[in-house]
């Protein structure tokens, strides 16, 4: 009878000891996942910080551009209005459409909503050609002056 208590108390005490092993598993795994959820949560705020502070850093060196293009196109219509009449003839639709040019590129700038990574660099991409071709032609217009 004492050997049938004994593999009783042995089975019952292997059983606990089981179970509570399983247990304990289990929380270590719940805190671990509850931990990388915190890390991942923590990144992904991180990166949304990043590319915050990139878009205003983007944003106002292309406003300090389009800015800067603005002065030539002004400085290059007073120059139009004391030129003769074949200068004025020749410059006067290019300068025009360089400012409209960037009349839009102000526009796309200040209109721009983040859409995530990929469409920012396809903007950031697109947005830069744009901007590079429109400095690029007012320094033209200044360089072949006749």
């Amino acid at each position: 009878m004492k050997t049938k208590y004994f593999i009783i108390m042995t089975i019952v005490l292997i059983s606990c000891l089981i179970l509570t092993g399983i247990s304990f598993a289990q929380e270590t795994k719940v805190e671990a996942a509850k931990e990388k959820v915190k890390v991942a949560k923590q990144e992904l705020k991180d990166a949304q910080t990043q590319n915050d502070k990139e878009w205003h850093q983007f944003k106002a060196a292309a406003e300090l551009k389009i800015s800067d293009n603005e002065k030539s196109i002004a400085e290059f219509k007073v120059k139009i209005k004391t030129a003769d009449e074949k200068f004025k003839i020749k410059y006067e639709k290019k300068i025009d459409t360089l400012e409209q040019r960037n009349i839009e590129l102000k526009k796309k700038i200040s209109d721009y909503k983040y859409e995530g990574r990929d469409q920012w660099v396809i903007f950031k991409r697109g947005f830069n050609r744009d901007l590079k071709s429109v400095g690029k032609a007012i320094k033209d217009l200044f360089a072949h002056k006749d």
